[in-house]
């Protein structure tokens, strides 16, 4: 499922663009097809409700921008490109928070962990990947109870 699908306009984003700050990746300008809100925030951060989503520059790979902290930034995945096997059943209140009409609505995107050392592998958390409505840009942070499913599955990058 791929988060670069058309998106439904976000109606406080003006049309040239919105300039968001980012520590790590400077100033960005995107456009409202990039910008979702999470009503919960994500997990550890339930304050920070609205993110960018911008493409990182290697296929399968996205950074997340928090809107309301420059120095809160995700780096997600697809994990279907990187893990084929993957699979993710959205429950009935999961669909129901993300406002889901049709699965196609749906793209499913994993936070990476980058390593703290030199010559480990990233890793992906495929246990709590973040879910993203992108007709209605809403997005949410999953907790998958799937046996199989872990935290820290290496990343194959």
């Amino acid at each position: 499922m791929s988060p670069n699908a058309a998106l439904a306009l976000v109606d406080d984003v003006p049309a040239a663009g919105l300039t968001v700050a980012s520590d790590l990746l400077g100033a960005l300008t995107v456009g409202a097809e990039s910008v979702y809100t999470f009503p919960a925030g994500m997990y550890g951060f339930p304050e920070c409700r609205r993110f960018a989503l911008v493409p990182a520059g290697r296929e399968g790979l996205f950074w997340l921008q928090s809107l309301e902290h420059a120095t809160l930034i995700f780096l997600l995945a697809d994990p279907f490109h990187f893990f084929p096997d993957y699979a993710v059943e959205l429950s009935a209140g999961d669909r129901a928070e993300l406002r889901v009409a049709e699965a196609a609505d749906v793209a499913v995107l994993c936070v990476v962990t980058l390593p703290r050392t030199r010559g480990e592998a990233p890793t992906a958390n495929v246990q709590g990947p973040v879910a993203l409505n992108v007709t209605a840009q809403v997005g949410r942070q999953l907790a998958l109870g799937a046996p199989g499913l872990d935290v820290r599955r290496p990343l194959p990058l």
